[in-house]
């Protein structure tokens, strides 16, 4: 008899091909995986995401999914990344061994000569000695050849594994970085905020969180397109990573929403320096490159909360997600944060 696992997991594939086909979605095993994941609920985060895009395009595009899988399933490339760098390291490993066995066996061969030439060449002729001498140059000839390979073989090795280390270094930052703005993706903010939250509690200083939302962004995209949207992304993304410290982690949160961490920081600094970005943002002229049509400008609004010691991560995001929806109804272009119970204008 089938169990209770795998009879769901079977109605969950059913459900998830079956939601495919009504709407008209690719059948790829990436759209697959997004949408099982989505179906089963079992990650909040990735059913919020599908939900502000969808929200936002309209549809679940190519676009979507791509930008979704990056940022939820690149373990995958991770871990290929990772059996290809173990495959390379071995062979190198494999070479490095054949080579090094072989010099010591020829030390060992060596020394051996010597001692025998050591303790016979008294009682040797002329010809004999010479003969010896003879293997004995040959011997170290030979000895030099592998002593060479066995250094070519670790010159390559090194080699290897040095550009291995770039490789693993390239791929962990695009695991950890938004492909459309080049900056920090959820799930290096994910990271950054536990960091971030263990060390105020470690050394007792302040953290504040600043969630932030591009105002009407959809209205915009239907508007003027989705290559201009995309460009306004951008736009903003440099703007939030120029208008915090190195210190700061500003990320994509999802969509037209962005997060930035501020470590060491008061609640009333970052209050200040989220409406120095509001600002910012605000000033830009948006210009069609195509046309020439200046198409006005984008606003923001934020919303910035304090790390309170030993508050869970998600409790901490959804005060910050509070502040931000409280500048919204209030008006939107605007931050808010909280203090206790109470959403202040600032």
């Amino acid at each position: 008899m089938q169990s209770d696992s795998y009879k769901t997991t079977e109605a969950n594939a059913a459900k998830t091909m079956a939601l495919l086909k009504d709407q008209n979605i690719r059948q790829l095993p990436k759209n697959y995986t997004i949408w099982y994941e989505y179906l089963t609920e079992s990650n909040p985060d990735l059913v919020r995401r599908v939900n502000e895009l969808m929200e936002s395009d309209g549809k679940f595009t190519d676009k979507i999914a791509s930008e979704i899988y990056s940022d939820f399933f690149t373990f995958e490339k991770e871990s290929k990344a990772i059996q290809e760098t173990n495959r390379i390291v071995q062979k190198s490993m494999d070479t490095v061994m054949v080579n090094l066995n072989a010099t010591t066996g020829d030390f060992a061969k060596y020394g051996e000569q010597l001692s025998d030439f050591a303790t016979k060449a008294d009682g040797l002729s002329v010809t004999e000695l010479q003969d010896v001498i003879g293997e004995i140059v040959s011997q170290t000839t030979t000895m030099s050849d592998n002593a060479k390979n066995l250094n070519n073989s670790l010159d390559s090795a090194s080699q290897e594994i040095s550009d291995l280390r770039k490789l693993l270094d390239e791929v962990q930052k695009e695991a950890l970085t938004d492909g459309l703005t080049g900056i920090a993706n959820r799930k290096s903010f994910d990271a950054a905020l536990v960091k971030a939250t263990a060390m105020s509690m470690e050394t007792n200083t302040p953290t504040c969180l600043v969630l932030s939302d591009i105002d009407h962004f959809k209205i915009f995209n239907d508007t003027h397109g989705h290559p201009f949207g995309d460009l306004v992304l951008k736009l903003v993304a440099k703007t939030l990573t120029g208008g915090v410290g190195r210190t700061a982690t500003a990320a994509r949160y999802g969509g037209e929403e962005f997060g930035i961490i501020l470590p060491n920081t008061e609640l009333d600094e970052a209050v200040d320096i989220a409406n120095d970005l509001r600002t910012a943002v605000s000033s830009k002229k948006l210009i069609k490159r195509s046309t020439g049509e200046n198409v006005g400008k984008i606003t923001m609004s934020f919303g910035v909360a304090l790390y309170t010691p030993r508050e869970d991560a998600m409790t901490y995001i959804n005060r910050a997600d509070e502040a931000l929806y409280a500048a919204k109804n209030a008006g939107r272009n605007q931050v808010k944060h909280l203090q206790g119970t109470l959403a202040r204008a600032s």
